[in-house]
């Protein structure tokens, strides 16, 4: 029986997001420069935090991601970084030794973009929650079910994802999607500031007035471009409650279901925002799919009841399960997480406590577009039966849909870098595998994720940076739009030497 927990496990949390292969992906070159260890040891003894070496006990769960498939990249050493000081610490450091720097939040970076062979800054002990007056000031490591729990008591909230482990570092920077965005908009739209260490290592702070180039690029322009951010203040949501449902169909109504999720989303409150999601665990031949309907409205019980009235009408037959929980706000995103049952210290990744039990993703590839208006009867025939076909036992595959429009679509495209401005949904094929143990496996996974992009690319509308695409040609059209020229523009003027890269960093030329 399907439960949100299930596609966690999965990892398909933060959007059922992506990965492509570790030789290659997270790393930036064939080597890392040698460093004296006389060196390392004085970083080390220049830091709040914990340096950890290829030669500690704690390194093999140091170097860890989201995704096990990176464990393959072995970082020269990983800064646990937990003061803003830490971090020009390790960056002037890194600088001088000649390595390469990759940061690191959350380690939700599908691509492998958050690990590499030189030093790994990681953040994730930043992760403090300041409320002030109007705004709330985050760390860069606070991961989404802390930040709803910290606020909870000052009847304060925040945009937030779909995954309970994901950290502001990536969502805010890359644009920030959920259950919320059609009523309070993209995550970046309440970014006020952001504090980061550039390049060079200084400590500034982004806004409207200071820097506001730079500000403009951090809110969707995606981690790891400019700099090691070290504080977000944002806008807090009004949203004391949210009704969390969970709606199943049978796959014979499939095509119905998806045609009346998209009619629904776009004729709906803008108080309504949710996913469609077709599944199969294990696309074994013979195996039925899997329709969940999930997602959240910010409004009273029985205006949810009446959405959900509205979705059965429109498909034309009762839902095989319906369930809707009318919650204070931070309980309900707890449940959305598949963590009801579940203490806050568990709904974490396993390893990051003693007591996590999320566990990590073995191997993943996707790919994921924006659109602006529904698709036609045709196109849903093609994308079901690219999905349902070519069947492969132990590839966990879904087809993931978000709604996005709403309040997101009152933003000019060219008002912060994210473009995708008159987008109302966004779409992916995804597969995973927990571990491959054969090159066919990957071929078949790989294969069936590229079919899903040739039908997607000539009906989208551009692609997210915070899901990246494991193949994507042409990825600073698809991402930034007509927004990549001034990107440059701020690379050049806060980044001049490209310290700061990965394989799809602004200013990049590689796929």
């Amino acid at each position: 029986m399907y439960t949100r927990r299930n596609v966690l496990r999965a990892g398909a949390g933060a959007g059922l997001a992506l990965a492509a292969s570790a030789a290659g992906a997270g790393t930036m070159a064939t080597g890392a420069p040698a460093v004296a260890a006389d060196d390392w040891t004085g970083l080390g003894s220049r830091l709040k935090g914990d340096l950890v070496l290829p030669a500690d006990a704690g390194y093999d769960l140091a170097k860890q991601n989201q995704f096990a498939e990176f464990d393959a990249v072995h970082p020269s050493a990983v800064a646990y970084c937990e003061t803003p000081s830490d971090v020009q610490a390790s960056i002037r450091f890194a600088r001088d030794q000649g390595i390469s720097v990759r940061t690191r939040s959350g380690g939700h970076n599908y691509r492998g973009w958050s690990t590499g062979e030189g030093l790994v800054v990681d953040v994730s002990r930043i992760r403090h929650a300041t409320v002030g007056t109007s705004t709330v000031r985050i760390g860069p490591g606070l991961t989404s079910v802390d930040a709803l729990s910290a606020l909870a008591p000052y009847d304060k909230q925040l945009v937030c994802g779909t995954c309970p482990t994901v950290c502001p570092g990536g969502f805010l920077s890359g644009g920030g999607i959920g259950y919320q965005t059609r009523k309070f908009g993209m995550g970046l739209d309440h970014v006020r500031s952001v504090q980061l260490v550039l390049a060079d290592g200084r400590l500034v702070r982004a806004s409207a007035t200071q820097h506001p180039d730079l500000y403009w690029g951090l809110r969707g322009a995606g981690g790891g471009n400019f700099g090691v951010v070290t504080e977000f203040e944002v806008t807090p949501i009004a949203a004391p409650r949210m009704v969390f449902f969970n709606t199943t169909w049978s796959w014979d109504r499939a095509e119905a279901v998806f045609a009346a999720w998209q009619t629904w989303q776009l004729t709906s409150p803008l108080a309504l925002g949710s996913a469609l999601i077709f599944m199969l665990p294990d696309a074994a031949p013979g195996a039925v799919p899997q329709i969940i309907v999930t997602g959240g409205y910010h409004g009273s019980a029985a205006g949810a009841t009446a959405a959900l009235d509205q979705l059965t009408s429109l498909v034309g037959t009762q839902p095989t399960s319906r369930s809707a929980s009318d919650l204070p706000y931070h309980e309900a995103m707890k449940t959305a997480y598949g963590c009801g049952d579940l203490t806050q210290d568990q709904c974490h990744r396993e390893g990051t406590n003693p007591d996590a039990l999320l566990h990590r993703v073995g191997w993943l590839r996707e790919a994921y577009r924006f659109f602006d208006k529904p698709f036609s009867p045709t196109e849903l025939n093609r994308l079901v039966t690219a999905w349902e076909g070519d069947r492969r036992p132990g590839q966990r595959r879904f087809l993931h849909c978000m709604s996005v429009g709403g309040a997101a679509n009152a933003v000019a495209p060219d008002a912060t870098a994210f473009p995708h401005r008159s987008a109302n949904f966004i779409v992916g094929f995804t597969t995973q595998l927990d571990q491959p143990t054969h090159p066919e496996d990957e071929q078949a996974a790989t294969a069936f994720v590229e079919k899903g992009a040739a039908l997607l690319n000539p009906l989208g509308d551009g692609a997210y940076v915070n899901f990246p695409g494991s193949q994507l040609p042409d990825w600073a059209t698809q991402y930034y739009g007509g927004n990549y020229q001034r990107l440059l523009t701020v690379k050049h003027r806060y980044d001049p030497d490209n310290f700061f890269r990965h394989p799809r960093s602004i200013g990049s030329t590689t796929q």
